[in-house]
């Protein structure tokens, strides 16, 4: 593994534990909460960089998927709250997630990492391992968001 992935690697890894800390005893009736009309709930958030990370195994050639991704796309509207997967079923994907990942990331080649990509592809550097490090840093913008929905919530902080 290049030094590059293994620094992004490292990122990934730290992001796993953030999103358990973020997401570590809070009800799942709480997971719904908005901390403000136009802002996206925990549930929503949890379940994107799922989504996310989901990409990142797909992208390096794994495989993962789940029934309701498309509640979690970009841009997608805020659905019912009886529409969303429980915060366990969240919470299971994302150790699933992980574990594929994890997985994936030492099995990528120098030469598929530096494969150009189509204009517009989200990546750093338009090659596929750029679009690895857009997903990495998508995902630790992502975990800022669920640290502040958590202690808005009255949990208190991930980090610090």
């Amino acid at each position: 593994m290049s030094t590059d992935l293994a620094t992004i690697g490292n990122m990934f890894k730290a992001n796993t534990s953030l999103f358990e800390k973020a997401t570590r005893e809070i009800p799942a009736e709480r997971w719904l909460v908005q901390p403000g009309e136009d802002s996206n709930h925990l549930l929503w958030i949890a379940g994107h960089v799922v989504v996310s990370r989901g990409s990142a195994v797909k992208t390096l050639g794994g495989e993962w998927s789940a029934p309701w991704e498309k509640l979690f796309a970009r841009g997608a509207q805020r659905a019912a709250a009886q529409e969303y997967p429980e915060p366990a079923e969240i919470q299971q994907a994302w150790q699933e997630v992980s574990e594929k990942l994890v997985a994936a990331l030492p099995k990528a080649s120098k030469e598929m990492l530096e494969t150009p990509v189509a204009k517009g592809q989200p990546s750093l550097d338009g090659t596929v391992g750029g679009i690895i490090a857009f997903l990495c840093l998508h995902e630790t913008y992502h975990m800022g968001q669920m640290g502040y929905v958590r202690k808005c919530l009255g949990y208190g902080q991930v980090v610090g």
